[in-house]
């Protein structure tokens, strides 16, 4: 009679497999982590879309366009460039959102006082405004979440949201 033992996946950890005793359990948990993975992106999408977009304000910035802004916030005379890099677009992407945001009154542009060659950006009064509500928007949607989770499972939760943060910051 053969060995019925299935070889290892290449791309298992070897911890998993004695763990496991078997690849199959793996495959399987893998599978339904990748569909459960798309799931929520999806949930968090179509979540995104019932907001609402019919009036001014925190509605009207797009997820990169607020990170953009909260980055400007938390830097002193940010340069374009250096906006550009901490949220992950391109110099000439960064670019066309800030004038973007410049043109809705949120954001302002001018030459960096040490270095002509360089653009500064700053948060304007209507940024901030629209910034203050968005999170205040965004902290209510993050109550419901929360709320909607059952209170003995918040401890399970947050462990693993945190283990999937460092896991996606260490790929």
């Amino acid at each position: 009679m053969p060995d019925e033992t299935p070889e290892p996946c290449p791309e298992q950890p070897e911890s998993s497999s004695d763990q496991q005793g078997s690849t199959e359990p793996y495959a399987e948990e893998l599978e339904e982590f990748q569909r459960v993975w798309t799931e929520l992106i999806n949930a968090a999408l179509h979540a995104r879309s019932r907001g609402g977009h019919g009036h001014r304000g925190a509605e009207e910035l797009t997820l990169t366009q607020s990170l953009l802004m909260e980055a400007v916030r938390g830097m002193d005379n940010p340069s374009v460039g250096a906006v550009a890099h901490i949220v992950g677009v391109s110099s000439p992407s960064a670019t066309r959102m800030i004038q973007q945001l410049e043109r809705k009154g949120m954001m302002a542009r001018r030459r960096s006082e040490r270095d002509e060659r360089s653009t500064v950006v700053t948060i304007t009064e209507e940024g901030e405004r629209v910034l203050a509500e968005r999170r205040k928007y965004m902290e209510r949607k993050q109550r419901q979440v929360f709320d909607a989770i059952r209170p003995s499972l918040r401890p399970v939760v947050l462990d693993v949201l945190r283990d999937l943060r460092e896991a996606i910051n260490e790929t």
